[in-house]
């Protein structure tokens, strides 16, 4: 891979004046191999720089770089000589991976499977931490814990820090509960599921004409949250092979032979004749959707899918009360989970990692894990990387809980969500004023008797003897599926578009290829 310059490197991701001020004060690290951070406080600091998420995180330097530049003068005033920058990607989707291959040397940034992760670590663009982990990460493996740890190598090798804390996770649905409260609509409930919500949107309908009753996105579905919990999809995403069910039977079938699927389905495309989800796609502010960014808050929705919605409910109505007075939101899990009617698939291996550059020096390869480590040693550490500044963005209360600041604009203010941090969220304070229903929640979510697991989640696709299929599948995935996924086509119509399409471009080839692969892991696993 060809190297860019610091310079080149900043103006390709896109960093503010602010960024570039704090890039320009802080030099290349030259600590001696082996002692990392723990170089004489008049040598210059080990710089890392964390590309963050487009999501989790407030997407406003102002309110990143303070916390940067706390935590970096904590850790320095502690003898861990390291300086963390952040640094936000203007578009996220496209340059994100063109950092990488341009040779950047960025340290590390937030990925996950159902992102970049599993393409950019066969194209060796991804460095192996377990080594580094093992040497100065003592306390990280501890916090990641022995079980989760050993569950999230791939390929023989550990390629991010995973943030752990969900077995699993409910999906339903987060509404206006203030609107449900004036149409006197009846509470949807997760006994029955989906239908249940039909009072509540026949009556925005009614009522509320300039509202979309429910957003639905073709990338954020109604159809990913039907009650099948237990569907899994090894290899590559976006293919159109599933297994229906990883904890009885593990043969690869076409994704539309999901009957749960096909239900939910069926029921999009009954609110869409009735006029309860939008007739077209919806415009978003950004390259990843966020229904409840550019719809919810701002009044032109009254509902939307999310995971856990029966915990999240509570941030969020935060966020729309500090956008609209006096509206309240609230979740409700859609798939019965919590109500005892299903039982979804939980996991070890997990959803979202800190991985780290290849292309970085060995140094902030070291820097890096020497810091989620010194995160990882005090909760006054963790705190602050996922809270801010006590007195400033929260404040600290017993228990592990917090309040919030009066005046201060939660919009804008600093919160790392954990399953963005690399850091589990047992680690991040509580609400004091967390509902007991979400307590409890939170509590489901993360008793492991709640789930059953996959005997086989530690599967990995040989992805590089799939790359002419899946590439092919990738490219035309979106466009297959759409029809089915936005409610947009009726069913038949949409599953002949689907099949057809996916077919073409090599399912079944890719399909035979992945159970061979499968097969052959399972027998030498039994």
């Amino acid at each position: 891979m060809q190297r860019v310059t610091r310079r080149g490197f900043l103006q390709l991701a896109g960093m503010s004046a602010a960024g570039l001020a704090l890039a320009a004060c802080a030099a290349p690290g030259s600590a001696p191999a082996g002692e990392g951070g723990a170089a004489s406080p008049n040598a210059a600091p080990v710089t890392i720089t964390m590309v963050e998420s487009w999501f989790g995180i407030p997407q406003f330097k102002e309110s990143i770089d303070p916390i940067t530049q706390a935590i970096s003068a904590k850790m320095q005033s502690e003898g861990l000589n390291i300086e963390l920058i952040s640094m936000i990607l203007e578009d996220h989707t496209n340059k994100y991976p063109a950092l990488y291959a341009a040779g950047a040397d960025f340290t590390m940034a937030f990925d996950a499977p159902w992102n970049k992760m599993n393409t950019l670590r066969d194209q060796g663009a991804l460095a192996p931490l377990e080594d580094l982990v093992e040497q100065v990460g003592p306390d990280l493996k501890t916090a990641v814990t022995e079980k989760i740890y050993a569950a999230n190598f791939m390929n023989g090798h550990l390629y991010g820090v995973p943030a752990a804390y969900y077995y699993s996770g409910t999906g339903g649905v987060i509404y206006r509960e203030d609107l449900r409260t004036k149409y006197d609509a009846p509470m949807p409930t997760s006994e029955a599921g989906w239908p249940s919500l039909e009072p509540y949107l026949q009556a925005l309908v009614d009522n509320e004409p300039d509202l979309i009753p429910f957003a639905n996105v073709a990338t954020q579905s109604l159809i990913g949250f039907n009650r099948n919990r237990k569907a899994w999809a090894p290899g590559v995403t976006k293919t159109g092979v599933t297994i229906v069910d990883a904890t009885q039977g593990w043969s690869l079938v076409d994704e539309e032979e999901n009957a749960s699927m096909l239900e939910t389905a069926e029921l999009l495309r009954a609110w869409w004749e009735k006029g309860y989800v939008n007739k077209t796609d919806l415009p978003s502010s950004g390259a990843s959707q966020n229904s409840q960014v550019d719809y919810i808050y701002p009044n032109r929705a009254a509902a939307c899918v999310e995971n856990e919605p029966d915990f999240k409910w509570v941030q969020q109505n935060k966020d729309m009360q500090a956008s609209m007075a006096g509206a309240q939101l609230m979740g409700v899990d859609m798939i019965g989970e919590r109500a005892g009617v299903t039982k979804g698939l939980g996991n070890f291996k997990q959803w979202n990692f800190v991985v780290f550059n290849a292309n970085a020096p060995a140094e902030q390869h070291q820097a890096g894990i020497e810091y989620f480590n010194w995160l990882a040693s005090n909760q006054d550490n963790l705190d602050l990387w996922l809270m801010g500044v006590d007195g400033v963005n929260y404040k600290k209360e017993e228990n592990m809980k917090f309040s919030e600041l009066e005046g201060v604009d939660a919009s804008r203010n600093y919160r790392r969500q954990w399953y963005v941090s690399g850091m589990s969220g047992r680690f991040q304070r509580q609400a004091a004023d967390l509902p007991p229903e979400a307590e409890e929640a939170l509590k489901f979510f993360t008793t492991e008797e709640n789930w059953v697991f996959n005997p086989y989640e530690g599967f990995e696709a040989d992805t590089k003897a799939l790359e002419i299929e899946s590439a092919k599948l990738n490219a035309i995935y979106d466009e297959a599926v759409h029809g089915l996924f936005s409610g947009q086509q009726p069913v038949a119509d949409a599953l002949t578009k689907m099949k057809q399409m996916l077919d073409d471009a090599g399912r079944q080839e890719y399909k035979e290829k992945l159970q061979a692969q499968l097969d052959a892991y399972i027998a030498a696993n039994k």
